[in-house]
């Protein structure tokens, strides 16, 4: 599989207040260029340098293909991306479904949930688990993959699963409403953690580290997993997600 004619960028959000947050997506660009399936591989990012605009100057492609580093095909997938890739110095650029869409990120999800099981030798059935997104009410499409996630995880035999938000409702500050008994799992929903995963849903939920483990918060026991977007889980998907239709 080459194609050697189109550029790949993976187009991030990037943060000005936690340098985590761009490196798994800089770590993977790198890892597909050194396989030398296109032509060029570059990163780019809303909130960091290089800006998106920056990623289309100077590419020797006249195609580019743009794989979203996000989870869910919200605002910034189906507004923002698309009107900052529109073709531009006669780069023709086509942008995929996000990294969030592929069928991979459930069993990810579950082996999160299930090596915390495991180290406390519990079942599915003894814990509540909580899948906790960002969310936007700029988008209805936000919320839909990390609803979708808890519906299917729900089938495990979770005491009950379901997802929560920064930005939607239900939030993630209610958790001790929406979970009135512990212990419970609790799935970043973020890809490489950055500051909403590392920094904003533990301090939400209470706990004093970001790393995936157990923790106590008051008198309930949390488990929180690693969150998404290591550069072997998601390599993969995004030379899937850039082939298809290519």
């Amino acid at each position: 599989m080459q194609f050697k004619d189109t550029a790949l960028i993976l187009a991030g959000h990037g943060s000005t207040k936690n340098a985590d947050s761009s490196r798994f997506t800089r770590e993977t660009a790198h890892r597909i260029r050194e396989r030398g399936i296109f032509g060029e591989v570059r990163s780019a990012f809303w909130k960091e340098q290089p800006s998106y605009a920056d990623a289309l100057q100077g590419l020797k492609a006249k195609k580019a293909v743009v794989v979203p580093w996000f989870l869910a095909n919200g605002y910034f997938t189906t507004k923002i991306l698309k009107r900052e890739f529109a073709e531009i110095a006669g780069v023709e650029c086509r942008v995929t479904e996000p990294i969030g869409s592929r069928p991979e990120i459930l069993g990810h999800f579950q082996k999160r949930a299930e090596r915390l099981l495991e180290a406390k030798n519990w079942k599915p059935n003894q814990v509540s688990l909580l899948v906790a997104s960002h969310g936007t009410p700029l988008h209805t499409g936000s919320s839909g993959a990390a609803i979708g996630l808890a519906e299917q995880l729900a089938k495990y035999g979770y005491r009950t699963a379901r997802a929560v938000f920064l930005e939607e409702e239900p939030k993630i500050a209610d958790w001790r409403v929406l979970v009135q008994e512990g212990p419970v799992v609790v799935l970043p929903h973020f890809l490489a953690g950055g500051l909403h995963g590392s920094e904003d849903v533990p301090e939400l939920l209470g706990i004093s580290g970001s790393r995936e483990g157990w923790y106590r918060s008051e008198n309930v026991e949390v488990g929180y997993g690693e969150p998404l977007g290591r550069p072997e889980e998601v390599e993969e998907m995004i030379i899937e997600l850039a082939a298809a239709k290519a």
